[in-house]
């Protein structure tokens, strides 16, 4: 039996195949989050670090949605949402920067402990400026209630509001996907309807 129907290529679904991944990782950050929450406190440092490096996947899926998104309208969306999330977790870029490089930063020689612009060879072990970057976990209190945060050097991310933060940029992906199809929603209501958020 024989098919007429055009086969699928990846090539020409980079937007879909963003916002698959998108959708993967912030699956990931709910996950990590719902550990640290619940868990019995063993892997919570574990759990915090993979979240933080979820959040950058995320972005990843969004970023490679945007670029492959065919109208204005829709770039413009995922461009507000993009924003959103920066503001919601401030300095998680660079958090994820020193966790990554944590080779570089416990020795004091990480790109942020320098001034801008000086050469990896130029930088020199240096104890105070790794003391100022090291990384641990608290709970704070917040509301008459406790909230999840790992701090990184002068980082200090709170992982719900990164999570949530993770989860709105996805849907926000989905929302420019319809929008580049012609079925424009507006930005927050695929979060409302999922997670029974606030619209915006």
């Amino acid at each position: 039996m024989s098919t007429t129907e055009e086969p699928w290529l990846h090539t020409e679904h980079g937007a879909n195949i963003g916002h698959t991944e998108a959708s993967t990782w912030a699956a990931t950050v709910r996950l990590q989050l719902e550990r640290v929450v619940n868990g019995d406190g063993s892997t919570t440092i574990l759990d915090s670090y993979q979240l933080v490096m979820a959040l950058r996947m995320t972005l990843r899926g969004v970023e490679m949605t945007r670029r492959h998104l065919a109208t204005d309208p829709a770039r413009r969306l995922l461009d507000e949402g993009m924003a959103a999330f920066t503001a919601a977790v401030p300095g998680w870029k660079d958090a994820r920067d020193v966790i990554e490089h944590f080779d570089e930063y416990t020795q004091g020689r990480g790109r942020l402990q320098h001034r801008p612009g000086t050469k990896p060879k130029d930088r020199v072990p240096d104890d105070v400026r790794a003391q100022k970057f090291r990384i641990w976990f608290d709970w704070r209190r917040q509301g008459g209630g406790r909230r999840p945060v790992l701090v990184v050097g002068p980082y200090p991310i709170d992982l719900i509001d990164a999570a949530e933060a993770a989860t709105r940029l996805e849907c926000d992906a989905y929302e420019a996907l319809l929008t580049d199809e012609g079925r424009p929603w507006p930005r927050g209501c695929a979060y409302a309807i999922r997670f029974g958020g606030a619209v915006g």
